[in-house]
């Protein structure tokens, strides 16, 4: 198995069990850790800097321990910062976002989804630089 390195551009660097397991007996731990859970909150505050808002992010391992928390009042102060994260970087609208596919060809085989390697029913497409132009426009368009 390989070394666990959360930089890596490789799966089973990035993706390693023994290190999943190790966050999902961390967040456990540390669940009721209400010091933890303050400072892990607190980190993930929007802070200001010269460009204005910034957020520095959360490792895995924090963000597993705020996932397990269960305390109501730390919940809720969790509720509340992700308010003032969203705020901080969409200010007071709604983003939605649109998936823009390239293709359907696909070297996975997820049973969930009909565009897997083993589904042989469908016909492959790859879309040219001009059917990705048009498609860009046309999501565009739709967005205004």
């Amino acid at each position: 198995m390989a070394e666990y390195n959360v930089k890596s551009m490789h799966a089973e660097e990035f993706i390693n069990d023994g290190e999943i397991r190790e966050t999902i007996e961390y967040a456990e731990k540390n669940k009721h850790n209400a010091a933890l859970i303050d400072e892990i909150l607190e980190k993930a505050r929007p802070k200001k800097d010269g460009n204005g808002l910034h957020c520095v992010g959360l490792s895995h391992r924090e963000a597993a321990v705020l996932l397990a928390c269960d305390i109501p009042e730390k919940n809720e102060a969790m509720l509340k910062l992700a308010e003032e994260i969203k705020l901080a970087f969409y200010g007071n609208r709604i983003v939605m976002f649109a998936p823009l596919y390239l293709s359907n060809y696909c070297i996975n085989g997820c049973v969930y989804c009909p565009y897997h390697l083993k589904n042989k029913h469908i016909a492959r497409k790859k879309l040219t630089q001009e059917e990705v132009r048009r498609e860009v426009i046309a999501l565009q368009d739709m967005g205004q």
